[in-house]
């Protein structure tokens, strides 16, 4: 055993874009420095579970937070739509510049993806693939259900967004952590003060759309329940069935 052996097997906290991660990580940077280095990595939006196993080791415990797979979009497309603003600007890239000259409103997004003009699903696909916030969904990070499935043990956290400013105990235990504090500075890229709308019915059909993603989101919601039983859990909506 090395000097820096508990330092290499510190559990590693994921950072999938428009869960809630910037604010999280916010809250950590409150916490004692050295102990905090001690107990947990934080990690940047290019690490994804097989990244881990080549760079950590395929025994490393990881913890992430989750949310439901539209409103991941949805937050996604609103803040990308806004360069990212209010807490950063980011100009857009080539491909934001597309989709957003196309879309308009995340519902326009939305509903193209009911083929019935086959330019815009066209243009909806090609976004959905190619921005980068759209594209770093879930199967970016976990690759299918059953990838994330086998390595389902080394979950050492996996909390709802909704979740996550109510039950920040659940963070420190699993981290091993002291007790938050509340603070009032923590950032946070939420997108709600310039909101584009989404209608029931472009929700159902991007939901159909993201089959692979809400298989995944199924076992994030088996995930919460087992490691953080007094949690309530929020449950998966009737078009996404």
């Amino acid at each position: 055993m090395t000097l820096f052996s508990p330092l290499a097997r510190r559990p590693l906290l994921l950072h999938i874009p428009k869960t809630g991660g910037t604010w999280l990580n916010d809250m950590i940077r409150t916490q004692n420095p050295v102990l905090r280095k001690l107990r947990i990595r934080r990690l940047g939006h290019d690490y994804t579970l097989d990244e881990i196993d080549a760079q950590f080791g395929p025994e490393t415990r990881f913890g992430f937070v989750f949310r439901d797979p539209v409103a991941r979009l949805h937050s996604a497309f609103d803040s990308r739509r806004n360069c990212s603003q209010p807490t950063r600007y980011i100009p857009w890239r080539e491909a934001e510049t597309r989709c957003f000259s196309t879309f308009k409103t995340f519902d326009e997004f939305a509903r193209a993806f009911d083929g019935h003009d086959p330019d815009r699903a066209e243009e909806a696909e090609r976004a959905l693939k190619t921005v980068r916030h759209f594209y770093r969904g879930y199967a970016h990070y976990f690759g299918s259900a059953d990838r994330l499935a086998t390595a389902s043990s080394r979950v050492i956290m996996c909390l709802n967004t909704s979740n996550l400013s109510a039950h920040l105990d659940e963070v420190s235990r699993a981290f091993r952590l002291p007790a938050f504090r509340q603070v009032t500075k923590a950032r946070s890229h939420s997108s709600a003060n310039f909101r584009t709308v989404l209608s029931p019915e472009g929700r159902d059909i991007l939901a159909a759309r993201l089959t692979d993603e809400y298989d995944l989101y199924r076992i994030y919601q088996d995930l919460e329940q087992r490691l953080h039983p007094l949690v309530q859990h929020e449950k998966l909506k009737a078009s996404a069935l």
